[in-house]
């Protein structure tokens, strides 16, 4: 494994896609930086962060395919083991919100950013990008967002954190042998619930009972079971980052 840090970049995974222009990157490379000028979270939104106090990187795996239709297994896998990894902190209360934010109870303690590049059906590339929140403790207009500090009144070395998770993620995704879609299941935030969504004006109410193997979220409504696409639907209760 192969770690870049910097002082600033606009985003870990624009730094890491220019990389994989310029050269051929033959081993698990990532890319770390302590402050993101235009950080990239789901939807098309941006991730802000004070410099130096979070988790902001990007990793590229040489050879890390899948069929558009296999793609959301990656979202799995990373959102498991950053998961798993939390609750071996000490971290409490950790969930998965569809598709891959990482809960604390209900604040949101991560994000993940999975972008691929397509030929012929099957990805090119895959670089995915994360963010962990670790000792920021003021989330100004961000309510529903949390941190490692927060959880536990406990401060971090983020070098410690980086070295001890990367392994981990990297064994995750190379030697892919874990029943990932169970334990996927097993983190779902709000499964089996009722819970308040919007699609696009529409507010309502639905009981999430999966999400399918491409990531789509099944619901079970009023009219019956429906499913949603990421751009589709938001959660009402939740704040996105």
């Amino acid at each position: 494994m192969h770690i870049i840090k910097l002082d600033a970049t606009d985003s870990t995974n624009d730094y890491l896609r220019q990389m994989m222009l310029d050269n051929t990157l033959t081993t698990p490379t990532v890319v770390w930086s302590l402050f993101q000028k235009k950080g990239k979270g789901q939807r098309g939104q941006v991730w802000t962060s004070p410099a130096g106090e979070n988790l902001m990187f990007s990793l590229y795996i040489p050879n890390l395919s899948r069929s558009a239709d296999q793609l959301f297994s990656i979202h799995k896998i990373v959102s498991v083991c950053l998961a798993d990894w939390l609750l071996s902190l000490q971290i409490p209360d950790i969930s998965v919100k569809w598709p891959n934010d990482i809960l604390s109870g209900d604040k949101k303690l991560a994000g993940i950013l999975v972008e691929s590049s397509m030929q012929k059906s099957m990805t090119k590339s895959i670089i995915i990008g994360m963010g962990i929140n670790v000792n920021q403790i003021q989330f100004p207009q961000l309510p529903n967002a949390s941190s490692m500090r927060l959880c536990t009144a406990k401060t971090y070395d983020l070098n410690t954190l980086l070295l001890s998770f990367m392994p981990k993620l990297i064994e995750g995704l190379t030697h892919p042998g874990k029943d990932w879609d169970t334990a996927y299941h097993q983190f779902l935030y709000g499964l089996n619930q009722n819970r308040r969504f919007m699609n696009g004006k529409h507010e309502f109410y639905g009981i999430i009972r999966s999400v399918t193997p491409d990531g789509k979220l099944v619901l079970e409504t009023e009219t019956g079971e429906q499913l949603f696409e990421v751009k589709e639907l938001q959660f009402v209760h939740i704040v996105d980052q």
